[in-house]
């Protein structure tokens, strides 16, 4: 991961076929799993995915995704119907913790699949795109079209995203649906100013409705204000969790419904989950509880330009060491750690290859 797979093309559709290319034979062979299967939910997803494809050629506002799917999917030589089946099929794992420091915001995020992690994250795993002059990158699934599920930054700007468990019946009712990976890849595209919480619940809504969940993280600095939030999608519900001012304030989530939040009629209750399920996910949100409370003093300390590789270093360290049993497992690719500062964007990617480490594989400064 030390290197970045820079997107070829002058235009972002070039760049989008390049990397469906790049990707083709993974792509191709997600497809052929899909449509091989036999079972009901899968075949819904499908039906779904293409109806969210007939209402999204309806909106402007999805204009530029639709060109960078339909490149996408040329690229991998498959359908752009093909192409959203992949983008219905919700990855299932992750992680998230946004915590503010003395002079900024990190946001941590563990990129993880519970079906087969070494499957979806093979070959390059950082993708750049440049599109007028704008850079935005994103850790990749090869089966994924990059932006989707994903944790994405540019300048002034960090996207994470961990999808939920939810009651699905009457799923196939809806009438103008929605992916959350769709979503989660128009954020990635906004700007700093425009990744606002009023622009996104509006872009949703006028999107349509959202046939899965996400919980959207995002960190931003715009001007000198950096802010914090989260944003909790549950079908046609919606809650949004503002970061607080104070140093050592700090957000969590790992793909359940916060049980402090209202009642959400989409969520999944603790007794439709496999058993002990709803209590692991319960125990990963404790566990962040105590890594802040361990690490507070952390969060009185600034960053400088001098101490930023160090910091970053320090934090990946802890998770790899310290905090492993709980937070690194095998469906664990990926542990990322984005810091949206006073001084800078900094970003830091450490792959789940049970190497020890005592230099980061791979930091962006932006």
């Amino acid at each position: 991961m030390s290197t970045i797979y820079k997107a070829k093309g002058e235009t972002l559709t070039e760049q989008y076929f390049d990397v469906g290319a790049l990707f083709g034979e993974s792509i191709r062979n997600a497809v052929n799993v899909i449509s091989q299967s036999r079972s009901k939910k899968v075949k819904i997803r499908k039906k779904l995915a293409e109806k969210t494809l007939v209402n999204l050629r309806t909106k402007n506002v999805a204009s530029e995704f639709l060109a960078c799917i339909d490149a996408w999917a040329k690229g991998a030589q498959i359908t752009t119907a093909q192409a959203m089946w992949l983008m219905a099929d919700n990855l299932s794992g992750c992680q998230t913790l946004i915590v503010r420091y003395k002079t900024g915001i990190a946001l941590l995020h563990t990129e993880e699949d519970f079906e087969n992690i070494s499957f979806r994250m093979t070959g390059e795993k950082i993708i750049s795109f440049s599109d007028n002059g704008e850079v935005s990158r994103c850790l990749v699934y090869n089966d994924l079209m990059p932006g989707a599920g994903l944790y994405g930054w540019e300048k002034d700007l960090i996207v994470a995203v961990d999808t939920l468990y939810l009651n699905e019946d009457n799923i196939e009712s809806i009438e103008n649906p929605i992916l959350a990976n769709v979503v989660a890849w128009m954020i990635w595209r906004m700007t700093p100013k425009e990744a606002n919480k009023e622009n996104i619940l509006k872009l949703i809504n006028n999107l349509g409705e959202l046939i899965d969940g996400y919980v959207i993280n995002i960190v931003r600095k715009v001007d000198e204000v950096i802010e914090g939030y989260k944003i909790t999608l549950v079908r046609a519900e919606s809650r949004v969790e503002c970061l607080g001012n104070m140093v050592g304030d700090y957000l969590r989530q790992s793909n359940i419904v916060d049980p402090s939040y209202r009642p959400m009629k989409w969520a999944l209750s603790p007794r439709r989950f496999w058993r002990g399920g709803y209590g692991h996910f319960i125990q990963r949100l404790q566990t962040m509880d105590e890594h802040v409370r361990l690490y507070a003093w952390l969060t009185k300390r600034g960053l400088t330009p001098q101490n930023t590789k160090k910091c970053h270093l320090l934090i990946q360290k802890t998770i790899y060491s310290e905090f492993g049993q709980t937070y690194i497992n095998e469906n664990v690719g990926a542990v990322c750690l984005g810091l949206i500062d006073k001084i800078g964007t900094s970003v830091s990617c450490k792959l789940n290859d049970q190497k020890p480490f005592n230099e980061l594989e791979y930091l962006d400064l932006v």
